[in-house]
């Protein structure tokens, strides 16, 4: 059982779950970042096709597939996966998909503190649910 529950769906699953931090930068250039602990199968939901959307490097918006090279809203999204280490989204959103992804991103999450990137770490590598949705480490 997690010791947290899911800020997607509120409930306790069982083993670790992923640790995703969302950030932005709004329009009067203030960063801003928000952190979900999500279970499998909400990070299935908000975070998987995302990741599969942004494979391949461009300026086609992974939500809705529009072209968004004369108009993005970037959001930025990495996540500690168990037993994968960190995955990294650099999304090029068009205003619209950005707007929804911000209101997910908020959902059940909180404001992390700042802090020093290098006192994070990979835990140990496990065959656990995780593994299998096929993440690589970026």
């Amino acid at each position: 059982m997690s010791l947290y529950p899911c800020s997607g769906c509120g409930e306790r699953q069982p083993g670790k779950l992923a640790q995703t931090t969302w950030s932005w930068w709004r329009a009067d250039n203030v960063r801003v970042a928000w952190r979900q602990r999500l279970c499998l199968a909400c990070f299935a939901m908000t975070v998987a096709p995302l990741e599969t959307a942004t494979r391949e490097m461009s300026t086609t918006c992974p939500a809705c597939g529009i072209d968004t090279s004369e108009d993005m809203d970037p959001v930025y999204c990495t996540t500690y996966v168990p037993s994968v280490g960190p995955v990294r989204l650099e999304m090029p959103l068009c205003a619209p998909c950005a707007a929804e992804v911000r209101i997910r991103a908020e959902k059940g999450a909180w404001r992390p503190e700042d802090r020093d990137p290098a006192s994070v770490g990979r835990g140990p590598q496990t065959d656990d649910p995780w593994s299998k949705l096929g993440l690589l480490p970026r």
